[in-house]
Parts: C-alpha cells; sequence; structure tokens
C-alpha cells in the first residue's frame, strides 16, 4: 500500500488520523471543526491510520521527553514546530 499525507484531528484526549487526499477529508474536517475538533500542527507519511497514529504517539512522546529534559511541563504544543 503506497503511503499518503495524514493529518490529525484532536479533541482532548481522542486523536483520529485522516488520509489529506481522501474524497472524504473536506467534508469530514468541516463537520469535525464544527464538534470541536482541532486540526493538530503534525502531518505525516503512512501507509494506513493505525501506522500514522503510532507516528504520532511517537513524537508525543519525543516532545513529552524533550520537556522533561529541558525542565518544562510535558505536552503537545509544538509537534511539529
Amino acid at each position: 500500500m503506497p503511503a499518503e499525507r495524514y493529518l490529525f484531528l484532536i479533541k482532548g484526549t481522542l486523536v483520529l488520523a485522516q488520509p489529506l487526499a481522501a474524497p472524504e477529508t473536506g467534508e469530514l474536517l468541516t463537520s469535525l471543526l464544527q464538534q470541536g475538533f482541532a486540526v493538530g500542527p503534525l502531518q505525516v507519511w503512512a501507509s494506513n491510520a493505525e501506522q500514522a497514529l503510532a507516528c504520532y504517539e511517537q513524537a508525543a512522546q519525543r516532545r513529552a521527553f524533550g520537556d522533561i529534559l529541558a525542565g518544562s511541563e510535558p505536552g503537545l504544543a509544538g509537534i511539529g514546530a
């Protein structure tokens, strides 16, 4: 399966991975944004949503570890920046 670019929709602790080029993405984004989801700052290339979410989790863990080393509170702010 070829890799696709995924974006992440976030609301609280819920994270959804959505392929950017999928036909339903525009309509889905509109609906989820109206429901209070936010588009995360990180985008990844992955073969499927499961792989994309694993990449997201790895980035979150790296960020939290970096925050700990820097002596600040762990969080997702700035992932992909």
